[in-house]
C-alpha cells in the first residue's frame, strides 16, 4: 500500500510540475490575447532596425555588466568556505553559472549545480560546500523580493497594473515576503532541515551564514537587470520613465518566477505586453523591447558562457551520483527530490563539447533568422556599389542552406566527429561571407568568426570517424529540417511585408528585400538540398571499426601477462583465436572482443594490472566511439560493475555461473542419493573414467569427433562465448572421458585452466553419445572428485542462462521479460533444465552481467550477442 502511495505521489508531482507552468501560460495568454494579435512583426523589426551601433553598444556594455556583477556571489563563497581562486578562474565560473543560470532558470539552480561541478576540479567540495551552494541559490531571490517590497511601497510606479489586477498583487506580497523568511532561516532549524541547510555542531552554522552579504549581492543582480530593461526602453525612445521601467520588470520578474519555466519564457513576455497594453503603448513596441532584452540581458552572455565553457571539462554525471552517494546527507537529498537537481542539468555532463555544439547551433540559426528578416536598405544600397545584386541574392540563397546544414551538424559536433569538425569550419567560413555579401551585417558575421575561432582551438577534442546515423535518425533530421524551413517561412513570410510608418522608403524595401515567391523558392532549394546530403551521408556509412586476428606478438604477452597477474573462467577463451586482443600501451592489460556490425563485444572482464584495466575499458569504448560503434562487455562480474558504471554503463543479469567449493562437495546425503545411484549403476554397467592430457593420438581425435558429431546432430557449432570442437584450441587443457564396457567413448569434457596459481578450474567444451541417461551427471561426478584430490579449491560449471534474472518486482521490464522466458522457453532451450542440472552439485550461484552504453538500444544488443554466439566465429 505504501509503495502504490509512494508511485501515485511521484505520478502526481511529475504531472504537476508540467501542468503548472502549462496552466500560467494559458491563463497569461487569455489575459494579453487581444494585444498579442495586433502585433506587426514587421513594424517591431522595423524598431530594432532603428537602433544606432552605439545604442548597441552601450545596451551591451551595461547587460553584459549586470552578468559580470553577479561574480559577487562567488567571492562570498570563497571567503564564507576559506578558500582562495585566481581571479580568472574565478570570474570565468562565475560568468558561465550566471549566464546559463539567465538562460536556463530552474530557481537558480542551474548556477548552483554548474558551481559544483567547476568548483569541483579546483579542489572545492564536500558537505559544508554544498550546503553553501543550496545556500546562495535560496539567496538569489532576495534581491527580487526586496524590489517588490519598493514596488508595494510605491518606489516604482505601476499605474494601478496591480491594483486592475489582483493576482499579480497576490504574486507580489508573496515574492516580497520571501527575502524575510530568508533572513530568519537561521532561526527555524526545522525548515533549515527540510531544504537540508541542517548541520553538525561541529560544522558551521546558518546563523554564522553571510547573510546580509547574500542579499545585497541578490539586489545588485536585480537592479542592474532591471536597469538594462530601462536602457532598453530608454534607447526605443518610449515614453516611460525609470521608476516605471522598473515596476514592469519586477512584476514581469515575479510571473517570470511563479510560473517555473526555464528563464520566464512566455510568461516574462506576457507580462511586459501586459503591462504596455495598460500604458497605452504600441504591442509592436512590446515585442521589440522584448526581444532586445533576450538578445542582449539572456542570448549575448550565454554565448559567452558557452565559449568560456569550451574550455572546461566536466566530470560526468556518473561522477556526480558517486559523489551525491558518499556527500549527501538526508536533508540534502530532500531537497534533491523537491527540485529534481541536479538531474535538471544533467545534459551538462559534458559542457566542453555540448557548448561546441549549442554555439553552431545557435549560429545556425542566427544565419536563418538573417536571411528570414529584411536587412538594413542603407547597408545594402552601399554595398551595392561593390557587389552585384545577383552576388546579394545568391549569397542570401547560402545562407539559407549554410543555416539548415549548421544546425544539422551541430549534433555531429557533440559526438567530436573529426569529418563535422571540419565541415562546421567550413560553413562558419562560407557563412561569414555570405552575411556580408547579403546585407554587410558584420555583427552576425563577427559572431560566426568567434564560434569559428573556439572550434579551430578544440581540434584535439574531435577524434571520432563518424556518429551514429542509423535510417531512423535519418527520417527524424529529415523531419527536423522540415519544421526548421517551416518556421523560417513563416518568419520570412511575416516580417517582408512593408512595416506601417515607413512608405517613404517603400521603393527602396521593395528594390532590396526578396518577393514571398523568392523566399518559398530558396526555402525548397534548401531543403532539397539538405535531403540530398543527408541521403548521401546515409549511402555512405562509415567502414566498421577493425577487428584484427590475434598474431604471435599477442600470444607471447599474453603468456608473459598471465605470468604475472593471474586469469579467470573466461581467460582460456582467449586461446580459441576467433576474437581480437587490445592492449593498453603498457601492455600491463587485455581484453578480447569480437565484432557483429558496428557492435564490438568484450568477453569477461579484462585482466591484468587493476589501473590499467581501467584505463581499457575506457580505451574499448574511446574506440568504439571512433567508429561510431557500440562497445559492450559480456559476463562481467559483479564486484566490476562500479567500474563499468564510472564509464556510462548499464547493466543487464544474463544469468549466474554456477561454482563449486570443493572442500565442500561430498557425495554423501539424501540429496545426494540420485547421483550416487547414477554413479553405482554407470560403475556396474563397466563404465571407466580417465582424465587424458595432451599430446592427443589421433586414434583419440577420431573417437572424440565421432561423439561431438553425434551430440551436434543439424545443429551448428557455437562459438565466441563457448569452446568449440577445434584441434589447435583443445590440445592446450586435459581431457575427461567416460568410456563404456566396450572402451568407446560414451562422453567427454574439455577442461579450461584459470591461470590463477591452481586454486580453480572450469569445464569447457561437453559432448555425449545419444540415449545414456544421467551420464553428464556421473562424468560430472568423477570430475568433481578429481579436481578435489588434484588440490584445486574451485570448480566452474559454467552459466545457468537468465537463472534468478526479473524476479523482483522491482526489475527492469527487459529482466521481466527474460524471466518470462526462463519460465516459459523450455521448447526453444532448456533453461529451467540446465539450472536444475547444476544445481544437483550445490554449487554457489555468482551472478553474470551484461554491460552495455546507456544510449544503446538493448534489445538489438542482445540479438547481436545472441548471432554472435550462434555463428561460432566473428567476422
Amino acid at each position: 500500500m505504501l509503495t502504490q502511495l509512494t508511485s501515485f505521489t511521484n505520478r502526481f508531482k511529475n504531472v504537476f510540475k508540467f501542468l503548472f507552468p502549462v496552466v500560467i501560460l494559458l491563463f497569461l495568454y487569455t489575459q494579453t490575447s487581444g494585444f498579442i494579435n495586433e502585433i506587426h512583426p514587421a513594424a517591431a523589426l522595423h524598431l530594432l532596425k532603428h537602433l544606432h551601433w552605439i545604442d548597441h553598444l552601450e545596451l551591451g556594455i551595461l547587460c553584459f555588466l549586470s552578468v559580470a556583477v553577479m561574480s559577487a556571489y562567488d567571492v562570498i563563497l570563497m571567503r564564507w568556505n576559506r578558500a582562495k581562486l585566481p581571479n580568472t578562474a574565478l570570474f570565468k565560473i562565475s560568468w558561465i553559472a550566471n549566464s546559463f543560470n539567465n538562460a536556463i532558470g530552474f530557481a537558480g539552480l542551474t548556477g548552483a549545480g554548474l558551481r559544483l561541478m567547476l568548483y569541483r576540479k579546483w579542489g572545492l567540495q564536500g558537505p559544508h560546500w554544498l550546503r553553501s551552494l543550496v545556500y546562495q541559490s535560496l539567496a538569489g531571490l532576495t534581491g527580487l523580493s526586496i524590489l517588490s517590497l519598493l514596488l508595494l511601497a510605491g518606489v516604482w510606479n505601476d499605474h494601478s497594473l496591480l491594483a486592475h489586477h489582483p493576482w499579480l498583487f497576490i504574486a507580489i506580497i508573496l515574492v516580497g515576503l520571501y527575502v524575510v523568511l530568508f533572513a530568519s532561516l537561521g532561526r527555524l532549524p526545522k525548515l533549515g532541515n527540510v531544504l537540508g541547510l541542517t548541520v553538525q555542531q561541529e560544522e558551521t552554522t546558518i546563523a554564522k551564514t553571510p547573510v546580509f552579504k547574500m542579499i545585497a549581492a541578490s539586489l545588485l543582480e536585480w537592479m542592474m537587470a532591471g536597469l538594462s530593461f530601462w536602457l532598453i526602453v530608454h534607447l526605443m525612445g518610449l515614453p516611460i520613465g525609470l521608476r516605471e521601467s522598473m515596476s514592469i520588470y519586477v512584476i514581469a520578474a515575479v510571473a517570470g518566477v511563479a510560473s517555473f519555466v526555464p528563464s520566464g519564457l512566455g510568461s516574462f513576455d506576457a507580462i511586459v505586453l501586459l503591462a504596455f497594453q495598460h500604458l497605452g503603448l504600441s504591442p509592436d513596441q512590446g515585442l521589440a523591447v522584448i526581444v532586445l532584452y533576450r538578445i542582449f540581458y539572456c542570448f549575448l552572455p550565454w554565448a559567452l558562457g558557452l565559449a568560456f565553457a569550451t574550455t572546461e571539462w566536466i566530470p560526468s554525471k556518473e561522477k556526480w551520483a558517486q559523489t551525491q552517494q558518499q556527500v549527501l546527507k538526508p536533508a540534502i537529498k530532500r531537497w534533491h527530490t523537491i527540485w529534481n537537481w541536479p538531474s535538471q542539468t544533467a545534459v551538462l555532463s559534458d559542457i566542453s563539447t555540448w557548448a561546441l555544439a549549442a554555439l553552431v547551433f545557435i549560429s545556425g540559426v542566427l544565419l536563418l533568422f538573417s536571411a528570414a528578416t529584411p536587412g538594413s536598405w542603407h547597408r545594402m544600397h552601399m554595398l551595392e556599389q561593390f557587389v552585384t545584386p545577383f552576388t546579394m541574392k545568391g549569397s542570401h540563397q547560402l545562407t539559407v542552406l549554410i543555416g539548415l546544414l549548421m544546425i544539422m551538424v551541430s549534433e555531429s559536433i557533440r559526438f567530436r566527429v573529426k569529418r563535422a569538425y571540419y565541415l562546421a569550419l567550413i560553413l562558419l567560413v562560407g557563412g561569414t561571407l555570405a552575411l556580408i555579401l547579403k546585407g554587410f551585417e558584420f555583427e552576425e558575421a563577427i559572431f560566426l568568426l568567434f564560434v569559428c575561432l573556439l572550434l579551430w582551438l578544440s581540434k584535439d577534442r574531435f577524434n571520432r570517424k563518424e556518429s551514429i546515423f542509423t535510417v531512423r535518425k535519418t527520417f527524424a533530421w529529415a523531419g527536423i529540417s522540415l519544421l526548421v524551413i517551416v518556421l523560417y517561412l513563416s518568419v520570412g513570410l511575416s516580417t517582408n511585408e512593408i512595416p506601417p510608418g515607413v512608405l517613404a522608403h517603400a521603393k527602396w524595401y521593395a528594390r532590396y528585400s526578396l518577393k514571398d515567391d523568392e523566399l518559398l523558392r530558396e526555402a525548397v532549394l534548401a531543403l532539397a538540398v539538405s535531403w540530398i546530403l543527408l541521403s548521401v551521408r546515409r549511402l555512405f556509412v562509415p567502414s566498421l571499426p577493425p577487428a584484427p586476428a590475434p598474431g604471435p606478438q599477442d600470444w607471447e604477452k599474453l603468456q608473459q601477462l598471465l605470468e604475472r597477474h593471474p586469469g579467470n573462467f573466461l581467460t582460456h577463451l582467449m586461446y580459441m583465436g576467433d576474437k581480437s586482443f587490445m592492449w593498453t600501451p603498457d601492455h600491463k592489460a587485455v581484453l578480447v572482443y569480437g565484432r557483429i556490425g558496428k557492435t564490438l563485444v568484450a568477453l569477461g572482464d579484462p585482466i591484468g594490472d587493476p589501473v590499467s584495466v581501467r584505463l581499457l575499458v575506457r580505451q574499448f569504448r574511446d574506440y568504439a566511439d571512433r567508429y561510431a560503434a557500440t562497445a559492450v562487455f559480456y559476463q562481467v562480474k559483479a564486484e566490476q560493475l562500479p567500474l563499468y558504471h564510472e564509464f556510462g554503463y548499464r547493466f543487464f543479469k544474463l544469468g549466474e555461473e554456477a561454482i563449486v567449493q570443493l572442500d565442500q562437495f561430498q557425495l554423501s546425503g539424501r540429496r545426494k542419493a540420485d547421483l550416487r545411484a547414477a554413479c553405482n549403476r554407470y560403475e556396474r554397467n563397466g563404465f571407466t573414467f580417465e582424465i587424458i592430457k595432451p599430446p592427443f593420438t589421433p586414434m583419440l581425435w577420431s573417437e572424440l569427433k565421432a561423439v561431438s558429431d553425434e551430440w551436434l546432430g543439424d545443429s551448428k557449432e557455437k562459438g565466441f562465448s563457448l569452446g568449440t570442437f577445434q584441434e589447435s584450441y583443445l590440445e592446450l587443457a586435459p581431457v575427461a572421458v567416460l568410456r563404456d564396457s566396450e572402451n568407446r567413448i560414451a562422453a567427454f569434457a574439455s577442461m579450461m585452466p584459470v591461470y590463477d596459481n591452481g586454486k580453480s578450474i572450469s569445464i569447457d567444451l561437453m559432448r555425449h553419445r545419444d540415449g545414456l541417461s544421467g551420464v553428464m551427471d556421473v562424468l560430472f561426478v568423477h570430475l568433481l572428485q578429481w579436481a578435489k584430490g588434484e588440490g584445486y579449491q574451485v570448480f566452474n560449471l559454467g552459466m545457468a542462462p537468465l537463472a534468478s534474472v526479473g524476479e523482483s518486482m522491482y526489475a527492469y521490464r527487459g529482466e521481466q521479460l527474460a524471466r518470462w522466458v526462463f519460465l516459459k522457453g523450455s521448447h526453444f532451450y532448456g533453461f529451467q533444465g540446465i539450472r536444475r542440472f547444476k544445481d544437483k552439485f550445490d554449487p554457489e550461484w555468482e551472478p553474470r552481467y551484461l554491460a552495455f552504453p546507456q544510449n544503446s538500444l538493448f534489445l538489438k544488443l542482445i540479438i547481436q550477442v545472441t548471432r554472435m554466439i550462434s555463428r561460432g566465429r566473428s567476422d
